[in-house]
């Protein structure tokens, strides 16, 4: 009976311990962090990724570049190579995968950092391309700027099992719908969108029918059902998330966000919530800092968990000059895993 107490005991305390060192050994149940390894660094400089997915039918990911204005894959040794090059494509940021339908679909914007300036001029391109996953050929191309008047910054998009898209906007207070053979429209338009600097980021589509998505600038997370858009409701949260900018849902109670900077907070953290009640409200259960990184977005292959991070920050503050002499290599870390 002693060793059983003493056991329990031990267990109670590395609980604690890992609660108190979160940075390395953070437990939860759902998602477990661990001390944040480099997997791999992309051979090719200045590419800037700003959305991670795993490849489904590869070992490696794709991701979109801010800078080169084009959707790559990633092989497990760093090797870069161009899937889409579509001349439209400015910065690319959100991008997400229809393994399904065979299909990936991608964010266009542009903040005057670009290689490919956009014919429209910084912060007035808000465009969706959709491409053949195998081939990278163009599918179809959306324009949205007409939708909702001043700048734009398409940021994160989400797909639901019937193929059909959710892209938020950082700069206008909407969410707009996607989807292949009708015209784009906006979802939902609310004032508690609004706010300094960039708002609306990362958005995840949750199996029981409604959106979860984060607002950067001052960290709340909200829920939109999508049976009645105009039902928003900001998910109450025991943790604070200024600077969140990708989500990552790892089932249906647990939501992994992406935190970073804003002008008033340095998270660059990876923060893991659970919600018991569908969302009305979520508890932190372990947050995992990652130093000076400036995390963007997290991809899940086989229950790993990595993030990407290319101090995509010192891009978008830079100037002309400094912008022709930055070559930061991307790297692709290991930080979590899930549990089932």
């Amino acid at each position: 009976m002693a060793r059983k107490y003493e056991w329990l005991g031990a267990r109670l305390f590395g609980a604690w311990l890992c609660g108190v060192l979160a940075a390395g050994c953070s437990h939860a149940s759902g998602v477990v962090f661990e001390r944040a390894q480099p997997t791999l660094e992309l051979e090719s400089p200045a590419l800037y990724p700003e959305t991670l997915v795993a490849e489904p039918a590869g070992a490696g990911f794709l991701f979109g570049s801010f800078r080169q204005g084009a959707i790559y894959r990633v092989s497990l040794d760093g090797r870069a190579t161009r899937l889409v090059d579509d001349p439209r494509l400015c910065s690319v940021l959100g991008i997400a995968v229809d393994a399904r339908r065979g299909r990936i679909w991608a964010v266009n914007a542009d903040l005057g950092v670009s290689l490919r300036p956009s014919t429209r001029g910084p912060k007035q391109l808000a465009a969706v391309g959709v491409y053949d996953l195998k081939t990278g050929a163009n599918i179809d191309y959306f324009e949205l700027e007409s939708l909702a008047d001043g700048p734009h910054l398409l940021n994160g998009i989400a797909l639901d099992d019937a193929g059909t898209a959710y892209v938020t906007d950082s700069f206008a207070p909407v969410i707009y719908r996607v989807e292949l053979g009708t015209k784009p429209r906006i979802l939902v338009r609310d004032a508690r969108f609004l706010g300094e600097g960039v708002n609306l980021n990362g958005v995840v589509v949750h199996p029981d029918g409604y959106l979860l998505v984060v607002k950067k600038s001052d960290g709340t997370l909200f829920k939109v059902q999508l049976s009645e858009p105009v039902s928003i409701s900001p998910v109450a949260h025991d943790a604070a998330l200024p600077g969140g900018d990708g989500l990552l849902l790892t089932d249906s109670r647990h939501l992994v966000v992406v935190s970073n900077q804003t002008p008033r907070a340095r998270r660059n953290s990876l923060i893991a919530l659970e919600s018991l009640d569908g969302w009305r409200s979520s508890k932190s259960l372990g947050i995992l800092p990652l130093g000076s990184d400036y995390p963007t977005t997290a991809a899940l292959r086989d229950d790993v968990i990595y993030v990407v991070s290319s101090q995509l920050n010192d891009l978008i503050s830079s100037t002309p000059d400094q912008r022709e002499r930055l070559a930061a290599r991307a790297r692709i870390v290991r930080v979590a895993k899930v549990t089932r």
